[in-house]
């Protein structure tokens, strides 16, 4: 990292904590008077390429996604109300993502009612605390188990339909499949699905190649449905200008998008592309979920292991991507542009 990016990535988290202040101060308000972020913004909506609030101003959000729920994969432990209360106070979150993992060892295709009750956990809480939740299939193949996705969302739907904090994410990131023809329809089924119990709450859907081909879905957008955006992922290490530009031009052809899973680098506090990423989602008013809430050591987990699966963590607790991912969230603009 040259002296000149270090300064760029000051001046920029300056601006965004010039920019966010006035708007913290209305998250320190919603914690002092126990008004919820969902209160004050109610449900969500798609207008043109946007997502807004129950008053149709756009809205961006900046919050957390935690680990795969899967039996024994270590990221399951942080399925906890406990958790999400902590997110929440120290991290200024205003959306939780709950991962269930489906066709993998230990996920939902193994062990339905423990993955769902994980899940469920999550969301509860998040209810509670007054934050929105994404209920994510978390799933690399899920045109393979389309009955199954349409069998939980109804069930989703029916418990959670009537609230305004829920989301559904339909397809975390398929692989390099036909987006026309294997992502689309499946996606078309699975709404079909939920549209017939909740007929408002905000649908997201995966794109190809680990929900990075948005330009695909612009190209050929879901038309049958209304309240529908579409997933985008990027891992700083990787996906650069190249993608914002794909990403750019598929806003401009008029579809939102809603960024359900990030990840920095890791290794260091300063991350340049992080913070071009986070200049972009905040121009186009973009929300976003870092990946992710565990302790495994790997370059993307916010925290070190046998961190509390409470919440209660201070810094030390915290890994680089970690420090660096609550210092996004908790100075993130969360009133109206």
């Amino acid at each position: 990292m040259n002296y000149i990016s270090y300064i760029h990535l000051l001046i920029i988290l300056a601006l965004l904590s010039s920019c966010a202040e006035k708007e913290n101060n209305i998250i320190e308000d919603i914690i002092k008077n126990d008004t919820t972020i969902v209160s004050l913004h109610g449900r969500l909506q798609v207008s043109g390429n946007n997502i807004v609030n129950q008053y149709g101003n756009p809205i961006s959000l900046a919050g957390n996604s935690f680990y795969w729920s899967n039996d024994n994969w270590g990221g399951e432990r942080y399925y906890t109300k406990g958790a999400v209360s902590w997110l929440k106070k120290d991290w200024k979150t205003t959306v939780v993502r709950a991962a269930m993992g489906i066709e993998d060892p230990g996920g939902y295709i193994d062990n339905k009612q423990g993955n769902k009750n994980r899940i469920k956990i999550i969301i509860d809480a998040a209810i509670e605390e007054g934050l929105y939740v994404i209920i994510d299939w978390h799933s690399h193949h899920a045109e393979d188990y389309q009955d199954e996705a349409i069998e939980f969302f109804q069930e989703m739907a029916l418990l959670y339909g009537e609230t305004n904090n829920v989301i559904y994410e339909l397809y975390n990131e398929p692989l390099d499949v036909s987006w026309s023809n294997i992502i689309k329809p499946y996606s078309i089924a699975v709404i079909s699905a939920i549209r017939a119990i909740d007929p408002d709450n905000l649908i997201i859907v995966g794109t190809p190649e680990w929900s990075q081909r948005i330009d695909l879905a612009a190209a050929d957008p879901i038309t049958e449905f209304s309240n529908i955006a579409y997933s985008l992922h990027f891992y700083t290490e990787f996906h650069h200008q190249w993608l914002r530009d794909r990403a750019s031009a598929a806003l401009e052809s008029g579809i939102p998008i809603f960024v359900t899973e990030w990840g920095s680098i890791g290794y260091s506090l300063i991350d340049s592309e992080a913070n071009d990423w986070m200049t972009w989602c905040f121009t186009n008013k973009i929300s976003h979920c870092n990946w992710a809430v565990n302790d495994k050591e790997e370059e993307w987990s916010v925290l070190l292991p046998n961190a509390n699966y409470s919440g209660g963590w201070d810094d030390s607790d915290l890994t680089n991507a970690g420090k660096l991912a609550k210092n996004i969230i908790s100075t993130w603009p969360n009133s109206n542009f």
